[in-house]
């Protein structure tokens, strides 16, 4: 249905793939993956023709439709929302949108008559009649409720456009349908519902994204953008990694080899290359260790940072006391009503729950940047806190500042050395520290928060949302120094792969059926307690 012959895409001299020939066919989902930069979200672009490669061409089936969610939420800002899902399907589109005008002209004429007659039975054949419900349907599944179908795009905020624009893509069944990044702004309820979606589709999926557990359910074949090629393995993304590792272990075993023929050639050249009867069998030799020595091993477009959560001096046992707090902003519905519960020395929570019902009210809470209306709110007095905040940009606000004068208001400690192994290990190294902050990606940014919450030592973590804009190697990296942390954890996360390796016990956060609010301490870990509540 789909194919890439010799696709090769070059910015400059920066080549990001060569020569790609691929083929994708119906019913199966491709997941593209690589390390940011490496060229997921142009190879999309490549394939709807809204890039032009230096050399090869794209095949689509002739009829085939396309879908397509970008990383790109702009330029719907003036639609009504249910209006931008249903631009979905442009055949209906286009239809509805001339049968409006005609029935809206003044001057009807037979003429028009007889073209709303054609058009409307057309409109009939495609089931157009009942493509706003469809579309309707889709949007509240994925989180955007009916109260906002009608709001313009302008006065939604971003998580929801990018729901509404996932909507649009995925509503009228394309036969190829592209997703880049589809679980960015998602909560678990609706990843759920995508991945159960996708898995009724009969097309072609290709979809990008650094969410491993999401990729686990949905692929059944992993795409790897590196050395400058793409390469097709299948199976979901746990299968790719398990091959990959042992594909690396031969690698290494293999060079470790040449590394021994090399050495025994050199030893043989050098006994005999002035033995004028061995002197053919030496030249041979040197020959033979040119040919060696010329096997290059690719570079990798991945590079991992080093993360590590030094805890200088322990906490005592108590870090929290939660006495019964309520809060609700001014003139609202209470967000955290009554909420009880204690946290120790060692407790590795992660707070989970639908975008916009208090998570991040709650860590704030938990800090003191909130006052609750009642209850209160203790911390222990030996509880040092270091904090990832989620909306992190008024941390930048001073964007001339290089990444080495923004990392030392965070720390006492201002040996330049110590920061600059710190941000070394955070893959900012040499001229890197000397860069501003006003032109870092948001990767870069989370980085440089990460580099801030190490610096810091503390013996309680709180993190909210501390994966976004990160690739698979940066998360796995966080992922594995948080399990090595041996301090008191708080995260808030919707990476179901993140929460089931670092916490061991949930605080979730539900809507009740009345509309008030219901907080659950599950003392379990995440997979348990979705299990245990037919959330997969």
């Amino acid at each position: 249905m789909l194919s890439t012959a010799g696709i090769t895409m070059n910015f400059g001299k920066r080549v990001l793939f060569e020569n790609v020939s691929l083929k994708f066919t119906p019913g199966n989902c491709y997941g593209l993956i690589g390390a940011n930069g490496t060229g997921k979200s142009t190879f999309l672009k490549v394939i709807t023709g809204e890039l032009e490669p230096v050399t090869g061409q794209i095949a689509l089936e002739h009829g085939k439709r396309m879908g397509w969610l970008k990383q790109d939420i702009t330029g719907h800002e003036e639609s009504r929302v249910l209006d931008v899902a249903l631009q979905g399907h442009p055949t209906l589109w286009a239809i509805q949108s001339e049968m409006n005008r005609l029935t809206d002209k003044s001057d009807f004429t037979d003429a028009d008559g007889e073209r709303l007659g054609v058009l409307q039975e057309k409109f009939q054949e495609l089931d157009g009649y009942t493509q706003e419900s469809d579309a309707a349907q889709v949007l509240t599944d994925l989180g955007v409720p009916p109260s906002v179908h009608d709001k313009k795009m302008k006065d939604i905020d971003n998580a929801q456009k990018v729901r509404v624009l996932l909507a649009q893509a995925v509503f009228s069944k394309p036969d190829v349908l592209l997703l880049d990044e589809p679980t960015n702004n998602l909560d678990i309820p609706a990843m759920v519902w995508l991945e159960k979606f996708l898995a009724d589709c009969e097309g072609v999926i290709i979809v990008v994204s650094h969410d491993r557990h999401f990729l686990n359910r949905v692929c059944t074949h992993t795409c790897d953008v590196d050395y400058k090629t793409i390469r097709v393995f299948n199976g979901s993304y746990d299968v790719y990694q398990a091959q990959e590792q042992l594909a690396r272990a031969l690698k290494s075993k293999e060079a470790g080899r040449v590394e021994r023929q090399v050495a025994k050639l050199k030893l043989f050249v050098e006994r005999f290359k002035s033995n004028a009867a061995r002197s053919k069998q030496a030249t041979s030799r040197e020959k033979q260790i040119a040919a060696l020595s010329g096997q290059k091993v690719l570079p990798s477009s991945r590079v991992s940072p080093r993360l590590f959560f030094k805890v200088p001096k322990p906490s005592g046992q108590d870090v929290i006391k939660i006495e019964e707090i309520t809060f609700a902003h001014d003139g609202g519905q209470p967000l955290i009503n009554k909420f009880k519960t204690r946290i120790d020395r060692g407790d590795r929570i992660a707070i989970v729950g639908r975008n916009g019902i208090g998570k991040t009210t709650l860590i704030r809470l938990l800090l003191g940047q909130l006052t609750p209306s009642k209850g209160s709110v203790v911390w222990g007095l030996t509880a040092s806190r270091a904090y990832f905040p989620q909306e992190g940009a008024d941390l930048f606000n001073n964007k001339s500042l290089t990444i080495m004068d923004w990392i030392k208001q965070y720390t006492d400690n201002q040996d330049i050395n110590n920061m600059r192994s710190m941000l070394g290990r955070m893959l900012f190294s040499g001229d890197d520290v000397k860069k501003e902050v006003g032109v870092l990606s948001g990767g870069e940014k989370v980085r440089c928060l990460l580099s801030m919450v190490m610096l810091q030592e503390a013996n309680v973590l709180v993190l909210d949302e501390p994966t976004s804009h990160l690739d698979m190697e940066s998360i796995e990296a966080l992922q594995e120094a948080l399990e090595e942390f041996i301090g008191t954890l708080i995260v808030v996360s919707h990476d179901r792969e993140f929460i089931d390796s670092v916490a061991t016990r949930v605080i979730v956060m539900e809507d009740n059926d009345n509309g008030s609010p219901k907080l659950t301490d599950w003392k379990g870990n995440y997979r348990d307690f979705r299990e245990a509540h037919e959330l997969e």
